[in-house]
């Protein structure tokens, strides 16, 4: 672990280091300066110290010869099947190791999941590492990181790659900090640098006005998230086939978490990262006791239901709802926008194909550069009429 300390026999209080701290983790005591636990061992207040006062030790970084080698998918597996996020790491892993030379590897844990891991191997896995233990048919969050971070230090794999799954999203942080590497989270775009080797990890920062491209050069596994429908799966090869490894793990006998019943939320019933048609609210819509009015179309369309952030924020509707930045993203044929402004943040949560007919009485709302079909109208009076006339009709099924 890194460790940073203030030398007292070489500190003499001038106090140069404590604006040289982004983080304002040092303080005075006396003449001493104390360093607290918000430090983030980014080294700014070593250069700073004129008098060599404060000395910070960093774990040993692996080396570039490491024999740190594959790219790993962790297969998540939930309510008897693979997420469908897992395929689609799978074949960006495939499109990777295609300039790397590494194979891929998914990585199951559960006894249930091993009855089914063939399917990986279709979806582009060259080889499959299984931990069979019923320990591990609860999702734990606690013993999912302990478990991928030793077969992670046993392995050595170069690459990582995460799900941004509400579960994934909370045990990666975790598995990095075991494994004392880098994390990139929500990531949009992986690519290789075939003169490096290192995973350039793209994702967007400062709110979504800018993409950042982020390097973990001197530690293994380089680690990132991509959030579900970012990546296209291969289209699945079922003679394909691949190696098989078991593998063991040692588990604490004491379990923090227990499970005691499972009960799907909201998100997992909605299917709206499945949905071929999604209806999309806004602030736009004036109150929540218009939510009836859009609940009952998206039952007429088949369809799933978003809320843009403020409307989620507004307590409207739960966060299952949310589609942005900082919601889900999903990948509909069609997207009905109503009362949405379509900021950037929003719409980094549609993927790209998606065609957008928005309802605004903003002429000038953001969504309309972006939408497929325009109306400029308020938008209740337009769904009432669209509801009204899909009474009429039939139910849809499906979107050809």
């Amino acid at each position: 672990m890194a460790e940073i300390q203030v030398l007292p026999e070489k500190c003499i209080g001038c106090r140069k280091c404590l604006p040289a701290c982004p983080y304002g983790a040092i303080s005075m005591q006396g003449r001493i300066a104390v360093i607290s636990e918000a430090c983030v061992f980014c080294g700014a207040c070593v250069p700073a110290c004129r008098y060599e006062a404060i000395e910070l030790r960093l774990p040993q970084a692996i080396q570039p010869n490491s024999q740190a080698r594959g790219i790993w998918v962790f297969a998540e597996f939930f309510a008897g099947q693979f997420k469908q996020v897992t395929f689609e790491l799978l074949g960006e892993a495939r499109r990777l190791a295609a300039s790397s030379g590494e194979p891929v590897c998914a990585i199951v844990l559960g006894e249930r999941a091993a009855q089914v891991y063939q399917q990986l191997w279709a979806y582009g896995a060259d080889a499959v590492l299984v931990v069979p233990l019923a320990e591990l048919d609860q999702r734990d969050e606690l013993l999912y990181p302990l478990a991928l971070a030793q077969l992670a230090q046993a392995y050595q794999p170069s690459i990582f790659l995460i799900g941004g799954t509400a579960f994934g999203r909370s045990i990666a942080p975790r598995i990095a900090s075991r494994l004392e590497t880098g994390l990139t989270a929500d990531c949009t775009r992986l690519e290789i640098d075939t003169q490096s080797g290192l995973l350039h990890q793209t994702r967007p920062a400062f709110g979504g006005n800018l993409m950042a491209t982020i390097l973990c050069r001197n530690r293994r596994p380089q680690m990132a998230t991509v959030r579900p429908h970012v990546m296209q799966p291969l289209v699945p090869d079922f003679s394909r086939r691949g190696s098989l490894t078991l593998a063991e793990v040692h588990l604490p006998g004491n379990h923090l978490i227990q499970q005691l019943a499972l009960s799907l939320t909201t998100s997992e019933t909605l299917s709206l990262e499945s949905a071929e048609v999604v209806i999309g609210v806004g602030r736009g819509i004036g109150s929540p006791r218009a939510l009836p009015l859009f609940q009952n179309m998206a039952q007429a369309l088949n369809a799933g239901l978003a809320a843009s952030r403020a409307v989620v924020d507004l307590g409207w509707l739960p966060y299952a709802h949310q589609v942005g930045q900082t919601g889900i993203t999903i990948s509909p044929k069609v997207y009905l926008a109503f009362g949405i402004s379509g900021a950037v943040q929003h719409l980094a949560g549609l993927a790209e194909g998606t065609y957008i007919i928005a309802v605004n009485k903003d002429p000038h709302a953001p969504i309309f550069q972006v939408a497929d079909e325009r109306v400029v109208a308020d938008c209740i009076p337009v769904a009432e009429a669209l509801l009204s006339e899909l009474k009429r009709k039939p139910k849809v099924e499906r979107i050809a």
